[in-house]
């Protein structure tokens, strides 16, 4: 007999208890009724051992904490997992978000000091520690490397940079002052609920766009379940006009281990307004920058015309625990009055009845108590002790030190582990498509052989991780894997064919798959991607201001500023002799064309800038490794753009893509040879042009004239009888006067490139990977043609 459904659980009164609690942490909920589904599911009453309520919110390990931090977290804390709830709040000490954010000058180790401070912190703030969870992300990344990247790249490859820049709040920034690293903030950020698990996303209401971008991948990756949004309020600055708490102003809030005094003398000072002040709602700002109240208009979602910090700390520090009291002298208690209700204290104060000295009075001495538990534990504990003197000392030198002699650079080494030789030449690989053409294998080819030493060795990388991020083959890393695998045996058959097995160019080739190398050390690699985020503006890396152009535009997928970092981490992970690009740069961005960066010393090379991928790389190496003891570990590379290599098009440009088919633009891999007669017969080859003729392009290459062999052509005695050539020019030449006729070159032509591309699919056919990823690649293109058609 079937088993029976199991019946819906009845809501009790516990779990609206449950409910109400958890919503009187935040200032907005996205979605109540979501909510309650999950306290059904995973809430009160279910068994011990059942999944729990997951809710999770990021620290940035950035210097000291702030009241907001400290007792507001731990008050909002202790509500979300009240005991019986069955939930664990997770906390993301987020020490590769302050790397990306340039905290304490972008040092780890003094990141994970302030983490530790943090810590400390809350244990003494009287949060109950029971079902809360520390989870460090350098560590959680690392250990998990190989799921956390690729989620990430997946967030990246469904959002635009316009989306990604709507998030800039959460950095407290300008999207005009926006680095590429701060581009990764958000990403990461997104990409953390997922990793964690998290139900319920419960940060402070400025975080609310990167939340909802969560909730939007859901729906782009066909997520059954969206994260709940839990939002709490965002205290005021404590000067007038201040919407939010400023680290980088100590008076602009108090802070977690401020003696009585400074309380006293911060609160004392702090604006206290008993009526709305609306000639100051406009442009006040408190003196904080620009990028310090990036985004200000959205801090607050409830209508507050007041805007008094006094009232604010009473209304969501004093009052927010249950149960707790408020006193303070009043006009009609001059000894004092306490208060459970906040709305009570605000009627009074707004009467006149509380004066702002009372109010603030009150408000200094219920601090002063709150604070007490913290202050003993710093001053008696040793260990708290000594990481609050480090954290001060922290903020007190702002910048690195000029007395490191030996500056660390983290990066991906794969001479070091003896992935690649040492002083080689790197090429990257075309990202996939679904219909690889010859022309794409040939420029391979070309590429490989372009080593300033020809007999240097080689090193070929496969950007599968780079490939996902730009959403290449749907990002699916079957197809993309495919790909490589017909791409790879494609090049050992041309290879055979151009070379021969003596001169063999593929047997110097060292292949890399990308996402393998960088899981050797994941960590040093993905920093270093920061790192070249964190020196280059996203204006930069967009390809704007730097004199080539336009650049990407904001409505680009935010998967190519990735691609960019992440071709600067790479370059500097196989340290090469030289680089080689195409005009398409490995589908990474714009074209790039002719550039040699002069090797030297890298504070004195010579430079010519002509795209936005050469200024990267040669930016990155003048001004990021330009220190004395790193220029011998990491010599700049000539970057090579091949722009003589064989043209293969077999038609001339159209205006229309519209007229743009497969059929005829280009030979594929894969073309049977009833493909290859029928393009090579409608190749174009108009009679005496010899500026665009496909044909004799396909011959002389092919055919191997210039490289010692020669070609013949046969034809009848009255056409002149068969006639040999051994070089390009001579076969222009003829073409040109007209002595060769198009028919006779089309008819050689088209055995030549049976010949190619049979040899192609016989080696494609002997290497099962490629064999199948032939197939799967057809069956995949078929599939996306189908859905483009709905």
């Amino acid at each position: 007999m079937a088993p029976q459904p199991q019946a819906p659980r009845p809501w009790t009164p516990e779990m609206e208890d449950d409910i109400k609690r958890i919503l009187s942490v935040g200032e907005e909920c996205i979605s109540e009724k979501e909510l309650r589904a999950l306290i059904l599911a995973k809430g009160r009453g279910v068994d011990d051992d059942a999944p729990r309520i997951r809710l999770y919110d990021g620290f940035e390990p950035s210097g000291r904490m702030h009241i907001a931090q400290g007792l507001l977290k731990s008050v909002n804390v202790n509500k979300c997992t009240y005991p019986g709830t069955h939930s664990t709040f997770c906390f993301w000490v987020a020490d590769w978000f302050a790397l990306m954010n340039d905290k304490m000058g972008g040092d780890l180790t003094k990141i994970g000091i302030v983490g530790e401070y943090l810590i400390e912190v809350w244990k003494a703030a009287g949060m109950d520690l029971e079902n809360v969870e520390f989870r460090w992300a350098s560590k959680e990344i690392t250990e998990n490397a190989h799921v956390y990247w690729p989620l990430m790249l997946d967030v990246a490859r469904r959002f635009n940079i316009t989306r990604i820049k709507k998030c800039c709040q959460i950095m407290g920034r300008m999207e005009g002052n926006l680095t590429s690293a701060q581009v990764l903030y958000p990403l990461m950020q997104c990409t953390d609920v997922f990793f964690l698990k998290a139900d319920i996303c419960q940060l402070g209401v400025d975080q609310r766009k990167v939340n909802m971008l969560a909730r939007e991948y859901c729906d782009a990756a066909k997520k059954k379940f969206k994260p709940v949004i839990l939002s709490h309020h965002m205290l005021y600055g404590l000067k007038k006009g201040q919407e939010k708490m400023s680290k980088s102003d100590p008076d602009s809030a108090v802070f977690m281990e401020d003696t009585a005094e400074d309380v006293e003398r911060k609160i004392g000072m702090a604006y206290c307004p008993t009526m709305a002040d609306v000639e100051g709602e406009e442009g006040a700002t408190g003196g904080a920058s620009n990028e310090e109240d990036a985004g200000k208009e959205s801090i607050h979602l409830t209508q507050d015309i007041l805007k008094n910090p006094i009232l604010d700390y009473i209304q969501n520090i004093v009052l927010s625990p249950p149960g707790s009291l408020f006193t303070c002298a009043t006009a009609s208690s001059p000894d004092g009055q306490t208060f459970s209700d906040y709305a009570k204290v605000r009627e009074k104060f707004l009467k006149g009845d509380i004066t702002p000295d009372q109010l603030k009075k009150g408000l200094i001495d219920s601090l002063n108590q709150l604070l007490q538990p913290v202050r003993d534990h710093f001053a008696n504990d040793d260990n708290a002790k000594r990481l609050l003197d480090q954290v001060r000392e922290f903020k007190r030198v702002t910048t690195p030190s000029d007395e490191d002699e030996n500056p660390k650079v983290f990066c991906l080494d794969l001479v070091s582990d003896g992935t690649v030789p040492s002083n080689s030449h790197l090429v990257m690989a075309p990202l996939p498509i679904s219909n690889p053409t010859l022309q794409s294998a040939v420029d391979l080819l070309t590429k490989l052989a372009a080593a300033s030493a020809g007999g240097s060795p080689k090193v070929l990388m496969l950007l599968d991780w780079t490939a996902a991020v730009n959403n290449a083959l749907d990002a699916d890393p079957k197809m993309i894997s495919a790909y490589y695998s017909v791409m790879l045996s494609s090049l050992r058959a041309l290879d055979k064919h151009l070379f021969g097995e003596a001169n063999s160019l593929m047997k110097n080739v060292t292949v890399v798959l990308q996402s393998e190398a960088i899981l050797k050390d994941p960590s040093s690699y993905w920093i270093s991607v920061i790192n070249a985020g964190r020196h280059f503006s996203l204006d930069t890396v967009m390809g704007s201001g730097i004199g080539l152009g336009e650049g990407m535009k904001d409505s680009d997928g935010v998967g190519a500023i990735i691609g960019r970092l992440m071709m600067i981490a790479d370059v500097v992970a196989v340290k090469p002799k030289s680089v080689a690009f195409d005009s398409n740069i490995d589908g990474v961005g714009a074209s790039l064309t002719d550039l040699k960066l002069q090797e030297g010393s890298n504070g004195s090379s010579s430079f010519s800038v002509l795209s936005v991928e050469s200024h990267l790389i040669q930016e990155y190496y003048k001004e990021k490794l330009i220190h004395p003891t790193l220029a011998s570990q990491f010599s700049v590379p000539e970057v090579i753009h091949i722009n003589d290599g064989p043209n293969l098009q077999l038609q001339p440009p159209r205006e229309s893509t519209a007229l743009k088919t497969e059929f005829d633009e280009y030979f594929l891999l894969d073309d049977p040879k009833v493909n290859v007669k029928s393009k090579t017969k409608k190749a174009f080859c108009e009679p005496g042009n010899v500026d665009f003729c496909p044909p004799v392009q396909l011959l002389a290459y092919f055919g191997g004239l210039g490289s010692g062999k020669n070609v013949t052509i046969q034809r009848s005695p009255e056409n002149g009888g068969d006639v040999t050539y051994t070089s390009k020019s001579d076969l222009q030449k003829d073409f040109e006067s007209g002595s060769l006729h198009p028919g006779d070159l089309k008819g050689v032509v088209s055995s030549v490139m049976l010949e190619v591309l049979t040899s192609i699919n016989e080696e494609i056919g002997k290497d099962d990977d490629a064999a199948k990823g032939a197939k799967a690649l057809k069956a995949f293109e078929k599939k996306m043609a189908k859905q483009k058609k709905k």
